[in-house]
């Protein structure tokens, strides 16, 4: 839950909010056997990436035991949390027609445009982790197979004794604002029209604010000032922490890095409130499932 900046409208971000008790404290093989076990347990599966979804257009969940004997990717049934008093649980399915069930999968990115944000953290907390574990089966350390450990929330070495754990990349995400217009900028490949706040990896060794310094004179060559924080979201492509944020140009003047970037425009508020209002084609509609979306609605409510 959070306020808009300017408003102090209360709204959840897509990908959060859901209040899932992870239950680290909780997770020995004999307390994960009980919660898998319980009568009211439920079960996310994914299959190449895409959720299953149910008739009405929500997250589709079974009861775990359904996989039983079914070919199941590693790290298997992971331990996603405690909602309610349910035990939640999700499995990357190798053949869903192996499941007894009328499953639908829906690319997560589509199903984005109608789940609701606490089933898009769920979904997005499920994909981040089965991710991480189909990426990191092998020690970083000395090469040995890694093995699934704690329902899923790291793998373990068994040559070297390394713990692994899932990692989330920091990125900023940021609006660049002068003279009451604000810069968009087009990435590498994007279709004509897809315009959206300049973002970037947070470097080792860099503050958050020095990362969009470094990121928007990399990107468009002007310095920026007065960096504020507004907001983050999970973002699970496949496990970021995208964190938005607002600063101001000292200058208008772009100097485009196409290595970088395919383009960059300035966009005057009038004109993006058209596009949110569907009055104006300046650009394409940001989804609302995305920050950028929000960063910029943030804006012209202000």
């Amino acid at each position: 839950m959070m306020k808009s900046q300017n408003k102090n409208k209360i709204f959840i971000m897509p990908f959060s909010g859901d209040e899932l008790d992870h239950a680290e404290s909780r997770r020995t093989p004999e307390e994960l056997e009980f919660f898998i076990k319980q009568d009211n347990a439920q079960c996310l599966c994914i299959y190449n990436g895409s959720v299953a979804i149910n008739s009405a257009g929500g997250l589709k969940l079974i009861h775990p035991s359904k996989l039983i004997g079914k070919k199941i990717n590693d790290p298997g049934p992971i331990f996603l949390g405690i909602r309610n008093n349910t035990p939640i649980f999700s499995a990357s399915l190798v053949e869903p027609g192996e499941i007894k069930e009328d499953l639908t999968f829906e690319d997560l990115r589509k199903a984005s445009k109608f789940l609701s944000p606490q089933e898009m953290s769920v979904a997005g907390r499920a994909k981040s982790l089965l991710d991480w574990h189909i990426n990191n089966r092998f020690c970083s350390k000395c090469g040995q197979i890694t093995q699934p450990s704690s329902g899923g929330i790291k793998r373990e070495c068994n040559r070297c004794s390394t713990e692994h754990f899932p990692r989330v990349n920091p990125v900023v995400i940021m609006l660049i604002i002068s003279n009451n217009k604000v810069l968009l900028g087009r990435g590498k490949g994007w279709p004509e029209g897809a315009m959206s706040a300049l973002a970037g990896f947070i470097s080792p060794g860099e503050t958050i604010e020095e990362a969009v310094k470094r990121e928007t004179y990399e990107e468009v060559g002007i310095k920026i000032k007065n960096a504020k924080y507004i907001f983050s979201q999970p973002w699970p492509w496949p496990s970021q922490l995208m964190i938005g944020m607002i600063c101001e140009a000292e200058s208008e003047d772009l100097n485009i890095n196409t290595d970088e970037i395919e383009e960059a425009k300035w966009f005057k508020k009038d004109q993006v409130k058209a596009v949110y209002d569907n009055s104006g084609d300046h650009f394409l509609r940001l989804p609302k499932f995305t920050i950028a979306h929000h960063l910029l609605r943030n804006w012209i409510d202000s």
